[in-house]
């Protein structure tokens, strides 16, 4: 690993890097494995089928045909873009981006902070606009992600797009087709909604990414401001919540159905939502973080108890 990982960083020093500030700072770099690793990895998930260990499935309007991993079914190989996006270079891309700042990802923890970094999709499948989580179990500050792409080949029209929506997930802003080998990165917060295109692949061609989550300490989080404004990024906004999906326009204000209205999938996913706004639009970031306090403080009484 060791050794990938110094030859990573000698191939990332001559990519030209180019971040793009709307919606929200992103940028994408094609071709970032080498081609003979890249195609070890995709044939370690050759038989993604067989698989045993899914960790959750999703069969609603909002999130469809798509199953999140856990890792024991990995090779060494397959395991390897988890090590990747989680390590010191893709770190460091950040970082230099937000000028020094330091992270913190899924692999600084065990089991990934809870987390399940590999997923799959299938044809029909989509994601909704989302933000995900805005802290970690530990209280760190959720600040970047990446997606990885591993399918082994994709035609624009499958579909299956990397969505990004404008600060409040009702409008689509930009499509990023999941080409193999691509990679994006992204700053993540309260306000930065993305999803996934309905997926028109022909039967047996799943769309499977590897993702990363990034965080900082909360008191940190002055720093990252101020290297964003000075970016030019002045309309991120950061608050308390968990994942959230806009349950009634999953692709944006255009894919509204009535039936939304009436499904039953629809109303856990509505109530995530308002204490999303309630917290996002009426409330601020430190009240926010009181009341994770006081939620831990009743957590530890029970099993004192």
């Amino acid at each position: 690993m060791n050794i990938i990982e110094k030859n990573l960083k000698e191939r990332i020093s001559q990519f030209e890097i180019n971040w793009e500030m709307n919606p929200f700072p992103h940028a994408i770099i094609d071709n970032f494995l080498p081609p003979e690793i890249f195609t070890k990895i995709i044939n370690g998930l050759n038989h993604i089928d067989s698989f045993q260990d899914v960790k959750k499935k999703f069969q609603s309007h909002v999130e469809f045909n798509k199953n999140v991993y856990g890792d024991s079914d990995l090779n060494e190989l397959a395991k390897l873009p988890i090590d990747i996006l989680g390590g010191s270079n893709v770190k460091e891309i950040f970082g230099k981006f937000l000028n020094g700042q330091k992270l913190i990802s899924l692999c600084d923890w065990p089991d990934y902070g809870g987390y399940y970094p590999f997923h799959s999709m299938i044809p029909g499948g989509v994601l909704g606009a989302h933000v995900d989580h805005s802290h970690s179990r530990d209280g760190d500050l959720h600040v970047a992600n990446s997606i990885f792409y591993v399918s082994p080949k994709w035609k624009e029209s499958w579909g299956g797009e990397t969505i990004l929506f404008n600060h409040i997930g009702t409008k689509a802003m930009k499509k990023v087709v999941p080409a193999p080998n691509r990679l994006i990165l992204f700053i993540h917060s309260s306000s930065s909604f993305h999803g996934v295109n309905t997926i028109f692949s022909p039967a047996g061609v799943k769309r499977s990414t590897y993702y990363m989550d990034y965080y900082i300490p909360e008191k940190e989080l002055s720093h990252v401001y101020t290297a964003l404004k000075n970016k030019g990024c002045k309309n991120l906004v950061y608050s308390f919540h968990g994942t959230s999906f806009v349950p009634f326009f999953p692709l944006g204000v255009k894919s509204f159905k009535i039936k939304f209205i009436f499904m039953k999938s629809t109303y856990p996913y509505l109530g995530v939502f308002l204490k999303y706004m309630i917290v996002r639009f009426l409330l601020n970031n430190q009240f926010g973080r009181n009341l994770r306090k006081i939620k831990y403080m009743f957590k530890k009484k029970r099993k004192l108890n």
